[in-house]
């Protein structure tokens, strides 16, 4: 199949449509040690602040102050435009000075570490922030209990001209509050940042680094005597004992401070008990400063992830946080964060406890079931502190203290993926589910899911032209005729051993034989892109399935085939199919007549799913038809559907917990992203044949909440992998990446991506008219 016409590519006219509708940034200026000083707090901040731009594109304006003592501005990248010099007193003086010039600034973000500003517990930091008078959030990443009253004063003083304080755990927000008498009210939680990532072939990855057939610990991180990686070394011949294929990693370069001080004394002493223990062979030493896609090789590769930390204060660890986003099972010593996380995603143990470590060890080789299922927990555990996640928390309490419209805030569209989509596809379909990442063949596939990517994969093809759509698109298509029995019927549910099962004589497959319809009308709309005999296939598929047609009752059902026979005919524009369409549009007219009250305005008694689909498709028949009682029972319809779905600024769809109607209370959770998909497509067919602002703000609501504008602040979609996560809970998102869900997130990326074009076309039009204006 060849595409028939060149397109514009999607990120010219983002490119375009963001030069035409630059609105006010939060402008803060993040005063921290940043990349290329080597640190933990210099990684973290670049992250964050990666991840807030990413997240919130144009509506966020970030200027990195770098704490240093020997590197100026030159030795820096952008966003770096100002270096605090430590070791000048009057540098702190200075730089505020220059914020106060700068009228533009919204606010400052300072990352806070004892040991990174001088002074006495670094007190010249507080004659900076005494003299700056906007908005000032503290991040705290080290707090000690008992603290000696200097240092007490210092954090209350911080406390004192600080408009908001953030930390990563509950233990040091009690802290604070106990033993520096702070007000919790001004303390906020946000855990520290975890990487999305692309998960891997674990077999792969060992065989890549020369680990196949061995069970694998890891530590990682600048190294320094108190991670106290002895306490692991001692428990290795305990555990090569039982296991003998055991390989302990330790990843990382010895700490640069530590280097200063000592030179390598560290790493040597733990080099000459490895001799001494005898176990130099399975002891294998990374000394460097690894690279991300490194370190998450490694880490993906890991059996056990080993936290040997002997300071009871460390409330969190990056490296920790890093090793649960990689799926990693733990064995950690009592710190906080442990404490916390691995209720059920690890093991904790007492400091220095090298038996409790190598009892914990053998325990889970021994249990692969259990190990396997500790990665899948460590992964549901850990998703919440996703670095999107930490960024919107973080907006969240930016927009409550600064000067800043709503209006002006907006998600930033993640780029096209569709890797997960390829991942899960065979030869055969899309596999129906997934764990996590991984496709879950045991449960087959449906016409339901393959229906919906022929859909979604065509639409993405006419927009972007990506030849990798081209393998996809056959193989959907051809399930669809595979399932096609001799009646015209599709049946839905197959094996991935190609076996029909007795799901589909148990189950009225009405819906899926109108999703079917939806999805060859619309690849009949798209025929002229592809090889002329797809059009014969098509025809065939349809005229057999139109006797079946007249017969469905459901309004699912009947609206999804709607879409499907108006797509078909804005192409072949047979008066028999315009008939056929007004004759379906009767059925839901009937429905909703019979339903209809006066404070009830719906076509069932209660609301179910893919509700904005019904309200859609008679608006489609009007179009068709031209008969107003369409239009008049759509815009009715549609109108109380989004009165319910919209509160405010925020989308809530209906629950499949329970239902919702006049006399059930709706559930909190149980929200599923296939219901956000319709409800913007409905919002986009409505707003092409009847423009409305309220249409198209609507879309950007419910867009916004695949990406944490909902009830729990958290993604819904994965811009690494391209997946959808299957739902949103009541206290956690669903981390497996469905078909259902992944393929109508693209159906909405889609919507947005037309809307997008079509508001960059008519700016750039306006443009281009103000342009000639001047010239006259």
């Amino acid at each position: 199949m060849m595409k028939s016409q060149t397109l514009i590519r999607s990120n010219q006219f983002a490119d375009a449509h963001k030069e035409l509708t630059t609105k006010k940034a939060l402008k803060l200026m993040v005063l921290t040690s940043y990349p290329e000083r080597e640190c933990g707090i210099a990684t973290f901040s670049y992250d964050l602040i990666s991840s807030l731009t990413e997240k919130f594109g144009r509506s966020i304006n970030l200027v990195v102050c770098a704490i240093d003592h020997e590197k100026t501005i030159a030795d820096y990248p952008s966003p770096v435009a100002f270096v605090l010099n430590i070791n000048d007193p009057a540098s702190y003086t200075n730089l505020a000075t220059k914020i106060a010039a700068d009228k533009s600034f919204d606010g400052v973000l300072v990352q806070h570490e004892f040991g990174l500003f001088s002074g006495e517990y670094g007190e010249h930091l507080i004659q900076l922030l005494a003299k700056i008078d906007i908005p000032i959030f503290t991040t705290f990443h080290t707090i000690l209990p008992d603290p000696a009253a200097h240092r007490k004063l210092i954090v209350q003083l911080i406390a004192q001209f600080s408009t908001a304080l953030i930390v990563m755990s509950a233990s040091s927000k009690n802290i604070l509050v106990k033993d520096y008498q702070l007000d919790a009210n001004a303390i906020s939680i946000i855990p520290h940042g975890t990487h999305l990532l692309s998960l891997k072939n674990e077999k792969e990855l060992k065989y890549n680094h020369q680990l196949s057939g061995k069970r694998v610990l890891t530590t990682f991180g600048l190294l320094s005597s108190g991670k106290s990686i002895e306490t692991a070394l001692f428990a290795l011949p305990e555990i090569i004992q039982v296991f003998p294929n055991t390989i302990y990693l330790i990843i990382g370069k010895t700490h640069p401070e530590v280097v200063k001080q000592e030179g390598e004394k560290y790493r040597n002493s733990l080099i000459d008990l490895c001799k001494e223990l005898n176990i130099t062979d399975n002891v294998r030493f990374v000394n460097e400063f690894v690279s991300k896609k490194q370190l998450e090789d490694y880490l993906q590769l890991t059996d056990i992830y080993l936290f040997t930390s002997i300071d009871p204060n460390q409330a969190v660890s990056g490296t920790f946080a890093y090793a649960m986003a990689c799926g990693c099972p733990i064995i950690a010593t009592k710190i906080p964060q442990a404490i916390t996380l691995l209720n059920n995603a690890g093991i904790v143990i007492d400091f220095k406890d090298s038996a409790q470590l190598a009892a914990g060890a053998i325990r889970l080789f021994q249990n692969p079931a259990y190990l396997k299922q500790l990665r899948l927990n460590t992964l549901q555990t850990i998703r919440p502190s996703a670095w999107q996640n930490v960024a919107i928390k973080y907006m969240r309490i930016f927009q409550k203290y600064c000067q800043f419209q709503s209006k002006n805030l907006s998600f930033a569209i993640p780029a096209y993926q569709t890797n997960h989509i390829h991942n899960t596809t065979t030869d055969i379909g899309i596999i129906q589910f997934s764990s996590v990442e991984s496709p879950a063949f045991q449960t087959g596939y449906t016409i339901d899911d393959n229906a919906r990517a022929l859909i979604a994969l065509l639409e993405y093809y006419d927009l972007t032209a990506d030849d990798k759509a081209l393998k996809l698109i056959p193989i959907y298509f051809n399930y669809i005729e595979r399932m096609q029995q001799k009646d015209g019927r599709f049946l839905n549910y197959l094996t991935v051993d190609l076996k029909v099962t007795d799901q589909n004589f148990k189950e009225n497959l009405e819906d899926a034989n109108g999703r079917a319809i939806w999805a060859l009308g619309t690849f009949m709309f798209h025929s002229h892109l592809f090889d002329f005999k797809y059009t014969y296939f098509i025809l065939e598929l349809i005229e057999k399935a139109m006797p079946r047609i007249v017969e469905l009752q459901s309004p699912r059902a009947i609206a999804f085939t709607i879409k499907g026979l108006s797509a078909y005919n804005r192409l072949v524009n047979e008066k028999s199919i315009t008939l056929l369409i007004e004759q379906l549009a009767d059925k839901l007219v009937v429905h909703y007549q019979a339903n209809r009250t006066k404070d009830w305005y719906w076509f069932e008694a209660t609301m179910t799913y893919a509700n904005s689909l019904l309200p859609e498709a008679l608006i489609i028949a009007y179009n068709a038809t031209k008969k107003q009682e369409y239009m008049s029972v759509a815009k009715e319809s549609f109108h109380f559907l989004l009165d319910v779905l919209f509160e405010g600024e925020h989308l809530r769809v209906i629950s499949n917990r329970t239902w919702h109607s006049n006399t059930i209370e709706r559930s909190q959770f149980g929200e599923q992203p296939i219901d956000v998909a319709y409800t913007i497509m409905a919002l986009q067919t409505f707003n092409n044949c009847i423009p409305s602002v309220q249409y198209e703000e609507k879309m950007a609501i419910a867009f916004d909440w695949y990406h944490g504008k909902n009830q729990l602040n958290q993604i819904v979609y994965n811009p690494i992998s391209g997946g959808c996560y299957d739902g949103l809970e009541e206290t956690e998102v669903n981390i497996n990446q469905g078909a259902e869900a992944t393929v109508t997130y693209l159906m909405a990326r889609n919507c947005m991506e037309q809307e997008l074009r079509k508001t960059a076309n008519i700016k750039l039009k306006n443009v281009t008219h103000l342009t000639q204006l001047k010239h006259v």
